[in-house]
């Protein structure tokens, strides 16, 4: 960052990713997502924009005009500050590095370059692997899968529960018809053993009123044809 001009530094910045892309090289980016705040996005976006670093290092501390001393170089005309963005980039890559996207480039440096390291180590000494059981990591299509398993697993639960329910319904009903036949039959049997009850008791009083021994006419006025006693008086 120190050998050259800014509009040299840009220029140069831009050849080195023409060259990048000419040739598939894949390097880190930080991508945002949409779960990210504005905050994150805007510095994942600067520092997106910074790629690739131009950065200045140095062990000493040098004094300032104003008489405060920083990291940087010392030249005759003037100072470079390691810790200047408007230096160099130090800044932002120290930021990528150790703060900000530390577990994104740990994870791709674990499931990407050594996974393709070992990839081609294994075929160079003649062993096939399952591509399906090694594949590279990318945390954005694992959270897409993980959504529409939870999905998956959402509905499942859902048709299980609306299937227990309606079978609880379905013997509720049941039970209910079978109740309400069971009630009809009991009042059918006792409404048909009232009417044989009914019936016998017809019959009885029948068999009643036609066999009783008619009453003579005497026994319907018991004092006509007697004599009456003149000396019941006396």
């Amino acid at each position: 960052a120190d050998t050259l001009t800014s509009s040299e530094l840009e220029q140069f910045k831009a050849k080195i990713l023409a060259d990048i892309n000419y040739h598939g090289i894949q390097i880190f980016k930080p991508v945002s997502d949409e779960f990210d705040d504005p905050e994150t996005v805007a510095e994942n976006r600067e520092i997106l924009s910074k790629i690739p670093f131009a950065v200045v290092g140095s062990e000493k501390l040098v004094d300032r005009p104003d008489g405060t001393m920083v990291r940087g170089r010392s030249y005759p005309w003037g100072i470079i500050e390691v810790e200047n963005e408007e230096h160099n980039d130090f800044i932002k890559l120290r930021q990528m590095l150790l703060r900000s996207h530390m577990e994104e480039l740990k994870d791709a440096t674990d499931m990407v370059l050594y996974e393709n390291y070992r990839t081609q180590k294994l075929l160079s000494m003649g062993h096939v692997q399952d591509n399906n059981v090694f594949r590279e990591f990318n945390p954005l299509v694992q959270l897409e899968e993980e959504r529409r398993a939870h999905e998956a697993k959402m509905q499942k639960m859902e048709a299980e529960m609306a299937a227990v329910f309606q079978q609880k319904v379905n013997e509720k009903e049941s039970k209910l018809k079978q109740s309400e036949e069971e009630l009809y039959a009991r009042h059918k049997e006792m409404k048909t053993v009232l009417e044989k009850q009914r019936t016998e008791l017809d019959e009885k009083k029948k068999r009643a009123e036609s066999t009783a021994r008619p009453i003579t006419p005497l026994e319907q006025h018991p004092t006509k044809g007697k004599k009456k006693n003149i000396f019941s008086g006396f």
